[in-house]
């Protein structure tokens, strides 16, 4: 029971660190868009683009004659360079996820460095690469096994169409749909290395190098009736990785598949969605070994909170 309490109250301190930060007024000494708590963000994890950033979960259950099962699966990063520093920034972070609910546990701690850097200057150009990296140490506390990792993923970011829905293919632009909903959808292409320094097992050390591809897309619904309108959303997220050279005698799959859907019901939102909080169902399928999720799948109601 300690672990969901710890969890509650680290997010609730955080939430009303940023509520008071967001009521200062001009003049006073701190400026709000470069305070220091307006640099703190939390999330699910640093694998997206930072506007597309998946909420932090929080999933708890105690039923009756049963032990316990909670899900946690939350990143905290603050950024270090001041805002002026236009299509880039870089962020230390901590990352812990944590399943119990399931019969392969996840135990899964990070700590690195996260960038997100637009490469061209989009007043001048049609469309730009997005680069997301970072470099982390990575701890699976299920098989005791220490590593560093890098992500290494790239993203295409073009002008807006007005929400023209005749544009609704073109990557990283919202589409509106009328009062039905709003669609956009994210593409990700990228590289990922894992190299293990600590083992409990000898047949688990070695170092292993994947290709990676991904689809986000979220569906924002009834976006043009105002008692429902940024009330629902639908969410797919897709993964594909496949280890492309590797020396650990102890793998016994090359390929890896990740698949969630979520329903969620908002509960507050600000600032174009990047502050929010939420309720949600989740069903989630396969494998991440970016975050030593094992192959398996469950459905979860869950706590969901981006600051």
């Amino acid at each position: 029971m300690k672990y969901p309490i710890l969890v509650f109250t680290v997010l609730f301190v955080l939430g009303t660190m940023n509520g008071q930060d967001s009521i200062k007024k001009v003049g006073q000494d701190s400026d709000q868009d470069d305070s220091f708590f307006n640099r703190i963000t939390l999330r699910k994890s640093f694998q997206s683009k930072n506007d597309k950033a998946e909420p932090a979960v929080v999933t708890y259950s105690n039923a009756e004659n049963k032990e316990e099962s909670w899900i946690l699966n939350a990143a905290v990063g603050v950024s270090i360079l001041n805002n002026i520093e236009e299509g880039l920034t870089l962020s230390p972070y901590l990352e812990y996820h944590r399943n119990t609910l399931v019969d392969k546990e996840q135990d899964n701690f990070q700590t690195g460095l996260a960038t997100e850097w637009q490469l061209r200057d989009m007043s001048r150009k049609k469309w730009t690469p997005i680069l997301i990296a970072s470099l982390k140490y990575n701890e699976d506390n299920t098989k005791d096994i220490s590593s560093f990792q890098g992500n290494y993923y790239f993203t295409p970011l073009f002008k807006g169409k007005a929400k023209n829905p005749e544009f609704f293919y073109i990557p990283n632009n919202i589409s509106d749909f009328g009062k039905l909903f709003q669609f956009v959808y994210s593409p990700y292409l990228g590289l990922e290395n894992e190299n293990r320094f600590s083992t409990e097992m000898i047949t688990d050390e070695g170092d292993i190098y994947r290709t990676y591809f991904r689809i986000t897309a979220n569906f924002s619904l009834f976006p043009g009736l105002k008692k429902l309108e940024k009330k629902f959303e639908f969410s797919i997220d897709w993964q594909y990785r496949y280890n492309i050279e590797e020396n650990v005698e102890g793998l016994d799959k090359s390929d890896h598949n990740y698949f969630s859907a979520s329903f969620n019901y908002i509960l507050f939102t600000a600032q174009e969605g990047k502050r929010s909080a939420k309720v949600g169902v989740d069903y989630v399928n396969g494998d991440d070994p970016s975050r030593n999720f094992e192959e398996q799948s469950f459905f979860a109601v869950s706590l969901k909170i981006n600051l």
